[in-house]
């Protein structure tokens, strides 16, 4: 009730509840001592309605002066045992617009937020384009699978393909996925950035890199991830957005810096080592290769 009260004074309200599981338990009780006809697990046959009920109270609306005001829901559910299948979280999921699944295992391995990207899904979509999100999601199941096999057949009984699909998408994790909160730059990103950086993600995961062994592709991917991460770390600037910048100004090697020398690296410098960085991969000869490597090292230097 507050915060339609502040919705329709023109603002808009985020509410967080913390959480639905215990206000779906204390309605089990009082059912109980009511002696109403139980349903699954002895919550009331009404869980589904209640629950239903309380998100659908949120969304926007247009007040008489044309404003746009809007109350965003998010609930947390905190089933027994992490089982999704129990009756909280089954009629949560099918009147929310979004889940964000939780994981013990990335929590664990210390990779925050731990949020299962294979669990989670949402139905606001339009920020990325669908159909380059479907790629990371294809890249993301088949990398899964790939470590699992690994488990059972090792890593010398993966073939090299399966290996960098593997690693591409650990890459994606770890550049993408993951985020410090306790960094004034990465914390939060603006759309813009989004995009541009997935893009750039994009051209990575796509690339056909010619890899001689696993090791040279373990060593590759974890270097394009370590770059991509302290990427992350450098302010935005957003006048690199613009195609026509990046092909009217390329960049000046001779500007570019070991990220180690400065507290933050330049966004655009920290893009030009990427793009170097890259195109050495996609090199077939080896002498190429080389050669392409020293130059970057020269200009890092």
């Amino acid at each position: 009730t507050l915060a339609e009260y502040y919705r329709q004074i023109g603002l808009n309200v985020l509410l967080l509840a913390d959480s639905t599981s215990r206000w779906a338990q204390a309605m089990r009780e009082i059912s109980g001592r009511l002696e109403e006809i139980p349903g699954e697990e002895a919550f009331p046959a009404y869980l589904e309605s209640r629950i239903a009920t309380f998100y659908e109270r949120a969304g926007a609306i247009e007040l008489r002066d044309k404003r746009i005001a809007s109350v965003t829901i998010g609930g947390t559910v905190s089933p027994a045992g992490g089982n999704f299948d129990e009756p909280v979280t089954q009629a949560t999921l099918k009147v929310v617009g979004a889940f964000h699944g939780l994981s013990r295992s990335r929590s664990d391995a210390r990779r925050y937020p731990a949020i299962d990207p294979l669990d989670s899904w949402s139905k606001y979509v339009g920020i990325i384009e669908q159909k380059k999100v479907e790629i990371i999601n294809r890249l993301l199941r088949r990398g899964d699978e790939v470590r699992q096999m690994m488990t059972v057949v090792g890593e010398e009984g993966t073939p090299i393909e399966d290996f960098t699909i593997m690693l591409k998408a650990e890459f994606f994790d770890s550049a993408y996925l993951q985020q410090n909160a306790f960094d004034d730059v990465d914390a939060a990103t603006p759309v813009d950035r989004q995009r541009f950086v997935f893009d750039k993600i994009l051209e990575v995961v796509e690339a056909d890199f010619a890899f001689k062994d696993k090791d040279e592709a373990r060593h590759s991917l974890k270097k394009i991830s370590s770059m991509f991460i302290n990427w992350n770390y450098a302010p935005w600037t957003e006048s690199v957005v613009s195609e026509s910048d990046r092909q009217d100004e390329p960049v000046d090697k001779s500007v570019l810096k070991d990220d180690e020398e400065t507290e933050r690296g330049n966004f655009k410098e920290i893009l030009g080592q990427i793009d170097l960085y890259i195109q050495s991969l996609l090199l077939l000869d080896d002498a190429d290769k080389l050669e392409s490597e020293n130059e970057l090292e020269q200009v890092i230097a």
